[in-house]
């Protein structure tokens, strides 16, 4: 017997009121982990050695301030991964002495506008989910396009199974169906082991170690995602390292994907405007920050998707577009 609106609204209240999962990171001797009361579990290791060397050609600059910051060495080694954007969130410098003057100054340019953008992204998702448990009544599938780690579709699982646990049964009327996509092998098994522990074996998240272009060229989302009408797509971080070509190559997959749900559409796709200082910083450092033009992302987006609704927020140069239908 299905429960009445307030039974639903007093679980939902109770649930956005715990942890995130987001909020179970912590830092411990260079490495990152996920904490709770009973379970830590590792993550990855950022100590040097254990980094792959950099893509980008240092500066001088570049070369003694990655050796000072911890974080300017993180953004070296690896950019653009959840290593960046987990150490922009907990804002722990981990050099010592001197060296965290360097780290914590890096930190004061770069983390404001990654933190910002992060939790941006999480409280929309959070937002749409809820808008398909009160209003909408109907289920979805997600899918996270470079997922790294896939925090976004635990914390969708976190909230709808703790939705089940606390009414005694499933608050949707059928099963949802996620999917992550990333070519980090790495960072899909660590999806897959918290997925394990935190919910066992009624997690419903899938994993595809491909490349985008590769999965979407295949469609065999087509076959996957048969049983569902509605999809969320979240799309982070390809704005700022692909080619004006590859990004519009990117979007207009995403645009013929979208064209196999009959249902309602929701895409979320940030990206960094330009900031000087940023660019500054990166110039003197010697990274490739391929940061976007506003007018040309919004223009973009309008031209693929000209049968949708475009909005958007903005702050500390980050802009997180949500396109519905």
């Amino acid at each position: 017997m299905k429960k009445s609106n307030s039974k639903i609204l007093s679980a939902w209240e109770k649930i956005i009121k715990e942890p995130t999962v987001w909020q179970h990171l912590s830092i411990e001797k260079s490495a990152f982990y996920f904490k709770t009361d009973d379970k830590k579990i590792f993550l990855s290791s950022f100590r040097d050695k254990d980094l792959p060397a950099s893509p980008y050609s240092l500066t001088l600059i570049g070369k003694i301030l990655t050796k000072l910051s911890t974080f300017a060495n993180i953004m070296s080694k690896r950019p653009g991964t959840e290593e960046v954007t987990f150490y922009s969130i907990l804002k722990t410098p981990e050099n010592k002495w001197f060296g965290s003057y360097f780290d914590r100054k890096i930190l004061d340019i770069v983390s404001p506008p990654i933190t910002w953008r992060r939790i941006e992204i999480e409280n929309l998702i959070k937002s749409i989910i809820r808008k398909y448990i009160f209003d909408y009544n109907e289920s979805f599938a997600f899918v996270d396009i470079g997922s790294g780690g896939g925090f976004d579709s635990l914390e969708i699982e976190r909230v709808i199974l703790n939705m089940n646990s606390i009414l005694g049964e499933d608050i949707l009327p059928q099963k949802y169906n996620i999917l992550n996509i990333d070519i980090d092998s790495k960072w899909l098994n660590n999806n897959e082991n918290l997925s394990k522990c935190i919910f066992g074996d009624k997690s419903r998240i899938k994993r595809c170690n491909i490349s985008i272009f590769d999965y979407l060229n295949e469609k065999s989302y087509i076959k996957e995602f048969s049983s569902q009408n509605n999809l969320i797509v979240s799309c982070n971080g390809f704005a700022e390292f692909l080619s004006d070509e590859n990004l519009k190559k990117l979007y207009m997959g995403i645009r013929y994907m979208t064209d196999t749900f009959s249902g309602r559409i929701h895409i979320i796709l940030p990206f960094a405007n330009k900031n000087k200082k940023q660019e500054e910083l990166g110039n003197k450092i010697g990274f490739k920050f391929r940061a976007k033009e506003k007018e040309y992302m919004i223009n973009l987006i309008n031209d693929i998707f000209s049968d949708f609704k475009v909005s958007f927020t903005e702050k500390h140069s980050q802009i997180v577009l949500l396109i519905e239908k």
